[in-house]
């Protein structure tokens, strides 16, 4: 019978001694056995020794706060919008744990393209991070560009027994990834996951993939000084949604904003970005 390694043998494995075959073998559910820099060491090994070994690469360069003007008529729109019945939202201090903020967290809506970095998560689950070139690259282009066809690709992989496995092993809220039903609690610990590398496989690559989404709206009106950010837009019909991980100085934190009823009309940035924009100014800059 195997032992399961110390995390000695875990740490000798991130300097290069051992074989990588027992990769998987150090770590349990959500990653338990390692610390939070050990956790970051091996999601850093495997980005490098599997997705840049594999010959794929990113498109574009990350970004942070785009420093738009803040002004009395964007403060206004948040603050008449906070409790309407449309929007549901969460924000989170990542450190320690705390929801700052939340109004109808819990209710799933329509996520449009929402799901398409989760159902990568999924993947590299599924692979234990070893994915081939084709899926590697399919997993940045929905995570730069939302691209559909990559995510019917994904989607294909997958079924609903790897989705429950996956929802069960890392604690996550209630959701249906494959059916495109997700609440801003579950993004909100999606985004905690990865920050915090509990994932077991994927993310270093998954937060450097959100770091370039080529939409970001939630970054608008967020102040040049954060520079490192990542996140999601999606939008289909009448639902529209934006979800942003951060660091605020030496502290992240993750704000998911969901949205139905036509909030943003004819796919506006600027409701979205004022909700984005508000909500980091009460809950974290002023929190």
């Amino acid at each position: 019978m195997s032992q399961v390694p110390s995390r000695r043998d875990c740490l000798r494995l991130l300097a290069g001694v051992g074989s990588a075959l027992t990769l998987p073998a150090c770590v349990s559910r959500g990653g338990a056995l390692l610390d939070g820099g050990a956790r970051r060491n091996l999601a850093q090994w495997e980005f490098q020794r599997r997705f840049l070994a594999s010959g794929a690469r990113f498109r574009y360069h990350p970004y942070g706060g785009q420093g738009r003007p803040w002004t009395s008529a964007l403060d206004q729109r948040y603050r008449s919008h906070r409790t309407d019945p449309r929007v549901g939202y969460a924000v989170k201090n990542l450190h320690t744990g705390q929801y700052l903020a939340e109004h109808q967290a819990d209710r799933l809506f329509v996520g449009g393209s929402m799901p398409k970095p989760p159902l990568a998560a999924l993947l590299l689950e599924k692979r234990q991070g070893a994915c081939s070139y084709e899926e590697f690259m399919h997993i940045v282009y929905v995570c730069d560009k939302s691209l559909n066809s990559s995510w019917m690709v994904l989607h294909s992989l997958l079924n609903g027994s790897d989705e429950a496995a996956f929802r069960w092993k890392y604690q996550l809220p209630t959701s249906h990834l494959l059916a495109n039903q997700l609440s801003p609690r579950f993004y909100t610990e999606f985004f905690e996951r990865c920050v915090n590398y509990r994932f077991d496989h994927g993310a270093e690559l998954l937060l450097e993939a959100m770091r370039r989404d080529q939409y970001g709206f939630g970054r608008l009106y967020l102040p040049r000084h954060i520079a490192y950010a990542g996140g999601k837009t999606g939008n289909y019909g009448e639902w529209d949604h934006e979800a942003l991980f951060f660091y605020e100085g030496s502290t992240p934190y993750a704000i998911s904003l969901f949205t139905r009823g036509d909030f943003s009309p004819g796919k506006m940035n600027l409701p979205l970005g004022a909700m984005m924009g508000g909500l980091y100014r009460e809950y974290v800059a002023e929190g």
